[in-house]
């Protein structure tokens, strides 16, 4: 942990709970683990997956228990429940039995099974159903290595936010310094009023930059948080640092590195064959179905399993809609239509891939040369304030020459480190384009 970090931490002030050591690995697994937004989006590609197994009514057996009870006068449900019972006699047959017959009782208990022998439009509607599910659940890989990326970036970003307000702390503490040195010349006869409100001034410029970047931080630090499924007033103590070196896991082009791993080309794959399973579902509705089904019954009068009678059916159910006006060539080219528009957005996502993964490599490459020339710029500031210091002390140079280059040597600590934090962005972006976090 950098002196610096630790000042710009303390500088948050203090927060409740204990606070929590995160390092850059630590933070994308709390990510992947606890992201509300991202448990979201996998529950919902779970219950994506669950409609494959709806859709199996179509080839697989279904089962039905059944359990009933009536108490009728209705001469025909009468008849039918005696008959059923074995409990019919021939005084049932008589008129008066049969046009006014008493209130009776009857209770079924009855098992069914189906088994489709040839359904196609089940079967394809299954494979539809599947390939549905796995663009749902690679579209979630693909949602889960965004919301890698995206704390890659907000770690990098909050880092960079404490060092930006431990770098304005030391500002504003060398700048209170030289308001003190500046009133002390001035006290001598040594220097004019106006080199000690000058640098009032600008001691002042740097309080309220001070201000402002200690609000931010402490909202970098939250933001960062809520990302990793932690409350937003939890205090964090980045491990990692801007100075690590870090390098990014493509940055070689490799042969390990291909767009393949994407979750969204992967998705765009499925819809793709999920849409060429739909022209075939859209095909088989003009096909025959065929079923065979069983069924055991009992029959009884006072209750279930009581004295009674039981029965078996057994047959067959063979369907064919050899004529559905022009319905059935309107589902076939509606089919066709969406599995032609499935096809162009999986190039147009395979082309959006490759666009992403130059531009990648372009940003990284510039963020490379960045970080060497910010580099150089902060040491020729630091070098060049050495000397401003050194000239206004031997009072060959005024104080606003001090002053200005004081500004400079901020500005350029400042941009050395947005550099960094622009380089490691720059690399994750380069392994989020190949899909390095979607795996």
């Amino acid at each position: 942990m950098t002196a610096p970090l630790l000042l710009a931490l303390a500088l948050l002030g203090p927060a409740p709970g204990d606070t929590v050591a995160l390092s850059l690995v630590d933070a994308m697994a709390r990510a992947r683990r606890a992201n509300p937004a991202l448990m979201a989006v996998r529950a919902e590609a779970d219950a994506a997956a669950q409609v494959a197994l709806s859709a199996t009514q179509g080839f697989l057996p279904t089962v039905e228990l059944g359990l009933g009870g009536v108490r009728t006068t209705d001469p025909v449900g009468v008849f039918g429940l005696k008959l059923r019972q074995a409990a019919f006699t021939a005084g049932d047959l008589s008129l008066d039995a049969l046009n006014a017959p008493q209130p009776y009782d009857g209770y079924t208990t009855a098992a069914t099974v189906k088994l489709p022998l040839l359904v196609p439009e089940g079967l394809f509607g299954h494979s539809g159903a599947r390939r549905a599910a796995a663009a749902s659940a690679a579209m979630a890989d693909r949602v889960t290595g965004a919301t890698t990326f995206q704390v890659i970036d907000q770690y990098w970003s909050t880092h960079l936010a404490t060092q930006r307000v431990a770098t304005l702390a030391a500002a504003l503490a060398a700048a209170r310094a030289r308001v003190t040195r500046a009133e002390a010349l001035h006290a001598q006869g040594l220097v004019t009023g106006l080199d000690a409100r000058l640098a009032r001034v600008r001691a002042a410029e740097i309080e309220t930059q001070h201000l402002a970047a200690t609000a931010e931080a402490a909202n970098a630090v939250a933001v960062l948080a809520a990302a990793i499924g932690l409350p937003v007033d939890t205090p964090l103590r980045l491990t990692d640092s801007l100075s690590m070196d870090l390098t990014a896991v493509c940055a070689a082009a490799d042969a390990s590195c291909q767009m393949d791993g994407r979750g969204d080309l992967a998705a765009a794959a499925h819809v793709e064959a999920a849409a060429a399973a739909g022209v075939r579902r859209a095909w088989s509705q003009n096909l025959p179905s065929v079923a065979v089904f069983g069924s055991v019954a009992y029959h009884a009068r006072t209750g279930p399993w009581t004295n009674g009678s039981d029965d078996w059916t057994i047959g067959f159910q063979a369907s064919w809609s050899i004529l559905r006006g022009l319905a059935g060539v309107g589902s076939v080219r509606e089919a066709r239509a969406r599995s032609a528009a499935a096809t162009a957005r999986a190039l147009a996502a395979r082309d959006q891939a490759e666009l992403e993964v130059s531009a990648a490599r372009r940003t990284l490459a510039a963020a490379q040369a960045r970080v060497r020339v910010a580099a150089a710029a902060a040491e020729e500031a630091r070098q060049a304030l050495a000397q401003a210091e050194l000239r206004y002390e031997q009072g060959t140079s005024p104080i606003a020459e001090l002053l200005d280059v004081q500004a400079a040597a901020t500005a350029a600590a400042l941009n050395a480190l947005a550099s960094r934090r622009d380089l490691f962005v720059a690399q994750a972006a380069l392994d989020f384009a190949y899909g390095v976090f979607d795996r």
